[in-house]
């Protein structure tokens, strides 16, 4: 379960990295999220009854971090990140905002327990 975490934290950060160098294209990055099935079939690892325990606290947790998110998009849609506004594209940082949130808090959820 961290493995799967880190990667979609990893797949938010570099997504964000390459909207801010490449505009709108840069969306393209999250495709990256699509290899997650083939790498956890290859990967072969069965979480244990803490593991799922501390993975659903995870998902709380980043449901908070992207209503933050969402919040933050309401009250500055002006922000620009690569050339476009945060506005415009609220739907998109917001997945990409549960990403992040989810990889973060779930480290520290892992690391600290």
């Amino acid at each position: 379960m961290l493995f799967r975490l880190m990667y979609e934290g990893a797949v938010g950060v570099i997504t964000l990295a390459a909207i801010s160098i490449f505009g709108e294209k840069g969306f393209a990055a999250f495709a990256l999220l699509a290899l997650l099935p083939v790498i956890w079939r290859v990967v072969k690892i069965k979480p244990d009854e803490r593991e799922l325990q501390l993975f659903y606290q995870t998902n709380s947790w980043a449901l908070f971090v992207t209503i933050l998110a969402m919040f933050a998009i309401y009250k500055h849609p002006e922000i620009i990140i690569g050339g476009m506004a945060v506005g415009d594209m609220w739907f998109l940082f917001s997945v990409l905002a549960m990403l992040v949130g989810r990889g973060l808090v779930g480290l520290l959820i892992f690391r600290l327990r």
